[in-house]
């Protein structure tokens, strides 16, 4: 199958997140389909985005093929990002219609989180008679709202209601990372057995952490912790507010004189922030480490005591969450401590730590105080339950696999709300 994934932020271990669609178009490629990637030039995700000189331009990597489609730069989440977003959506109206123009479409993924992508989707699977699936990332409008604090009659938000209001009337499958949002899209007019859950994974088939090694600096951090006996706790990913670094900043406080260690690795916009914050509160044992590639930051993690994950608390969270953050944390093979409160719970699925609510520091501090009482044996046995939990459910190969049949159920059960394409039918 020809199989047209867009994604405005979409990624590679090259480029940076988001790396869902590599992983997806990767598998699928290995299972003799034809994927392509469309995505922005531009993303504020990606720790390096990709040189464009003119409108487009195309490249492998991996064997799969993306389509770059040169948007202008942005910072945070203004007039910037705006731009980009539309310059993005007028270049895709034109990259679909050459890629309609190329040959024959079997599926078009419209995917980029928000959904204003949709429309132009729609488009090329009506002039191709491909299926047309939404792939859900986060519930749009009611992020921006929830989260941002727009109105319901603000402009922007209309704009993305209809969209969304769209796709849950006329998609032939709708696809969503997060596992509890079917009531609210069935409120918005999804007929319920076109909505499949497929979330977010691991790529089982890369090196595991044993297999990379430490980098130097870490390594030698590491060490001195653990020489004087301190309990060593790990976090990877975006320093930013999103995930309630906060709390564990004031965790490490409390628990600074009863020996306990932070490592924490990443870049993010709180960076400063917090780090004026721990050098205000004299802590000497929370180190900000840097961003460092994911093979190198998995390793570091299998090398902790445990490692945290944490969310703000925010009510949007009551439809789920699939955060990458907590699978590879799995996947190191750790004990995980998570700070969320949701609608579900993977660290309690996967029976691999402790969960408490958000936002809470002396639940924090509890947990932590309790992972460190379990015995050795105790906390391998926690660890080996996350790391076979998410590689029996969160292979990107079985997902990839599962994709396909939702693509194969589009095509023989199309939604007759549709619009009818020019060649006559909805799908070729």
């Amino acid at each position: 199958m020809r199989i047209v994934l867009v994604n405005h932020y979409a990624g590679s271990p090259r480029y940076g997140m988001e790396f869902r669609p590599y992983y997806l178009a990767r598998a699928w490629r290995a299972a003799g389909h034809e994927p392509i990637i469309v995505a922005a030039s531009h993303s504020h995700l990606r720790n390096e985005n990709p040189l464009v000189a003119g409108a487009r331009s195309v490249e492998m990597i991996d064997g799969v093929e993306y389509r770059w489609l040169r948007t202008p730069p942005y910072r945070g989440n203004g007039v910037g990002r705006m731009i980009n977003m539309v310059t993005f959506l007028a270049r895709l109206r034109r990259e679909l219609r050459r890629i309609g123009r190329e040959g024959p479409v079997d599926a078009v993924i419209a995917s980029s989180t928000y959904p204003l992508d949709y429309g132009p989707c729609e488009r090329c699977a009506q002039a191709t008679g491909a299926a047309l699936l939404f792939e859900v990332h986060d519930l749009w409008p009611l992020s921006p709202m929830e989260l941002g604090g727009y109105r319901a009659g603000h402009p922007y938000i209309r704009l993305l209601q209809r969209a969304e209001d769209r796709y849950c009337r006329t998609a032939d499958r709708v696809v969503s990372i997060l596992p509890k949002t079917l009531t609210h899209l069935v409120g918005r007019g999804l007929d319920p057995h076109r909505f499949r859950h497929l979330p977010n994974g691991v790529d089982g088939d890369a090196a595991m952490p044993e297999s990379a090694s430490i980098p130097a600096e870490l390594a030698a951090w590491l060490g001195r912790e653990r020489a004087a006996g301190r309990f060593c706790v790990g976090y990877a990913g975006a320093i930013s507010s999103a995930y309630a670094l906060g709390t564990l900043i004031e965790a490490a406080a409390a628990l600074e004189a009863e020996g306990f260690s932070f490592l924490l690795l990443g870049s993010g916009r709180s960076q400063d922030e917090l780090q004026a914050d721990v050098a205000r509160r004299g802590l000497a044992h929370v180190h900000f480490a840097g961003r460092h590639p994911r093979e190198a930051a998995l390793a570091t993690l299998a090398a902790v005591d445990a490692i945290w994950v944490g969310l703000r608390n925010e009510p949007l969270f009551r439809f789920g969450i699939g955060m990458n953050k907590i699978f590879d944390a799995m996947l190191a093979g750790r004990p995980v401590v998570g700070s969320y409160t949701a609608g579900n719970d993977p660290i309690g699925d996967a029976d691999c730590g402790i969960t408490v609510p958000a936002e809470n520091t002396e639940a924090l501090v509890g947990a932590l105080s309790r992972m460190r009482s379990f015995a050795p044996a105790d906390r391998e046995r926690l660890g080996r339950n996350g790391r076979a939990f998410v590689l029996r459910e969160h292979d990107y190969s079985a997902i990839a696999a599962r994709f396909v049949e939702t693509i194969r159920e589009a095509k023989a059960d199309p939604n007759p709300n549709r619009p009818v394409g020019r060649r006559g039918s909805r799908h070729g």
